[in-house]
């Protein structure tokens, strides 16, 4: 049977099948559940910047009491703003009790203020690693793109002196230059990528002529644009990748290591089919290694890349559609 462990920021994960972010994870009980099915780990759901500071600024007698047990908090100069909501420290508490796996926090941000200090508290409270979260909307028109990109190594930098668990960073794809972020990104100190971010879209509601939100689970068709920068980036960057949106079966796990991804995560198709698909997931990778002979999920990381004949890497960085449409033409008649 092929040998699925993988390394991940240094961390040792039974198998490349990390669960994202979400409501799942959530919950302890939610967790569970992807422990047993045989998650490789789990990044729980996140803890909100603006959570953080608003909790820091009202912070109350019950919290410092609550402090009594937690030495670490006592440790920084301004003590509210050190703690941040004290609900998520034990979440993560409870949840490192209840299971073996490796347990990666997350905090959604936007700024490098001092919630920073915040991530010590997550460190203390037993998450094995931190999970940054960037998602800054560019609103401003007068914000300069630099200035935009500098904001993410900023939060990186200033995370990374707090705290000694390795941290990944989590992105969208809409930069002028994506791969100058990632390297910049990893220059500040982040151990692994994680590409890339789904955001929140928005509709309109024809019946009442107003602005909805449109939430949808992520499609498979999805996995095409994550699938080209894990591919660019693997063969140009010092870090782990974890490839995310539009995973949602063994072809697109497979698809997703051989361009160079350390692991996947997986979080629409566990809504889909439930936790328990992440056993089927794990069955199908180990099958499909010991069909094609490899040994071992590190043997078929970046395979396609090594696999490639000269010009075929171009397919990376390719933008033109033309010849695709020239061929798809000779297929039909009109």
């Amino acid at each position: 049977m092929a040998d699925l462990t993988t390394t991940y920021m240094g961390l040792q994960l039974d198998n490349p099948l990390v669960v994202s972010s979400s409501g799942i994870t959530g919950q302890v009980s939610g967790i569970e559940r992807c422990a047993d099915a045989g998650a490789g780990a789990v990044v729980l759901k996140s803890m909100f910047e603006e959570l953080i500071l608003a909790a820091s600024k009202d912070l109350d007698k019950s919290l410092i009491f609550s402090g009594a047990g937690r030495p670490e908090v006592y440790d920084y100069v301004d003590i509210g703003k050190s703690l941040g909501p004290m609900a998520y420290l034990e979440f993560i508490e409870k949840v490192r009790r209840q299971v073996s796996l490796p347990v990666i926090a997350s905090i959604n941000c936007v700024s490098p203020k001092q919630w920073v200090s915040y991530a010590r508290s997550i460190e203390s409270a037993g998450a094995d690693a931190l999970e940054l979260n960037i998602s800054y909307f560019p609103l401003d028109e007068e914000e300069d793109s630099r200035d935009i990109e500098a904001r993410y190594v900023q939060i990186v930098r200033e995370v990374i002196g707090k705290v000694s668990i390795p941290v990944a960073v989590k992105i969208g794809s809409h930069f002028t230059s994506p791969l100058r972020v990632m390297r910049d990104v990893v220059a500040a100190g982040a151990k692994a990528l994680v590409l890339f971010n789904r955001y929140h879209t928005v509709d309109v509601d024809l019946g009442s002529k107003r602005l909805v939100s449109a939430v949808k689970f992520s499609s498979p068709s999805e996995q095409n644009l994550p699938l080209r920068w894990v591919g660019l980036a693997a063969e140009r960057l010092d870090c782990h990748i974890a490839a995310s949106t539009g995973i949602s079966d063994t072809e697109s796990v497979l698809k997703m290591l051989m361009v160079g991804a350390t692991v996947t995560q997986v979080c629409s198709t566990l809504y889909r089919n439930g936790p328990k698909y992440l056993s089927e997931l794990r069955s199908g990778l180990s099958a499909w290694l010991d069909e094609e002979g490899h040994a071992s999920v590190d043997e078929i990381r970046g395979l396609a890349l090594r696999n490639a004949e000269d010009g075929e890497k171009g397919l990376l960085t390719r933008l033109q559609y033309i010849k695709n449409l020239e061929e798809a033409t000779s297929s039909y008649e009109f």
